[in-house]
């Protein structure tokens, strides 16, 4: 996504995998004969931005939230107009909204200012942002779901539980996936995970660890964005799990 400002540079947003929300860095684009500025984000649990820092790592804003999206503190070292917020929404400093595509939200509340565009189709509560905010999240102001970097940091811990480490590529046993890259597994190919779409389940993350098997971890992205990241994991570098 890019922003540009009315007689100034513009500003390039870069994120963490195609199809997410969650920022990862920003190119500002300066006027002509000046250098390009790379910023990176680094994020909570739940996507928002807590700091940004310069090429050299040293931070040029920060801030804290509550949990529905209010500030508890903010701070720049010098100025540069960091307005992003909760995944997809983006900070109108005159009025303290962020616009969330579809719908402005109030974080003093925790809701959106205007009902869901679809009525009661969407819920009987037509304000609700999400159930929770650090476990979902709604980047277009139409409805919630878990990102996949929730979806993954949830069977990571899962896994790490159980001692897991990205060691071999796992792959696919069936359908269009089957010879492809869906996951890693540990050397032994007894713990590991996957990820795949389904018409049931939806797009999610498959972990195991030998007979032990978790829940799917669901996440909300198509079939197309699923492909993308199973390609994530074709690693020459790394040995693959034999297709038994």
């Amino acid at each position: 996504a890019q922003e540009c400002r009315l007689g100034r540079s513009s500003s390039l947003y870069i994120y963490s995998d195609q199809g997410s929300h969650e920022p990862l860095a920003r190119v500002d684009r300066a006027a002509p004969g000046e250098a390009d500025e790379v910023m990176y984000y680094h994020t909570d649990v739940n996507g928002a931005p807590e700091e940004m820092t310069d090429g050299g790592g040293n931070i040029v804003w920060e801030a804290g939230y509550q949990v529905w999206g209010n500030l508890t503190h903010e701070k720049e070292t010098r100025p540069v107009q960091q307005n992003l917020r909760f995944q997809g929404q983006y900070l109108d400093r005159e009025t303290g909204l962020h616009y969330n595509l579809y719908r402005f939200y109030d974080p003093d509340i925790g809701k959106f200012i205007s009902g869901d565009p679809i009525s009661i189709r969407g819920g009987i509560n037509l304000y609700q942002y999400a159930p929770n905010p650090l476990s979902w999240i709604d980047p277009l102001g139409l409805k919630c779901g878990s990102s996949y970097e929730q979806a993954r940091n949830k069977a990571l811990k899962w896994l790490e539980e159980r001692g897991f480490k990205a060691e071999r590529v796992n792959i696919g046993k069936f359908g269009s996936t089957r010879g492809k890259p869906v996951g890693m597994t540990t050397a032994d190919g007894k713990t590991g995970f996957r990820i795949e779409y389904d018409e049931r389940s939806g797009a999610h993350i498959n972990v195991f660890s030998g007979k032990d098997k978790g829940e799917h971890f669901l996440f909300d992205a198509s079939e197309s964005i699923v492909t993308k990241l199973q390609k994530l994991f074709d690693l020459p570098s790394k040995p693959q799990r034999p297709i038994s």
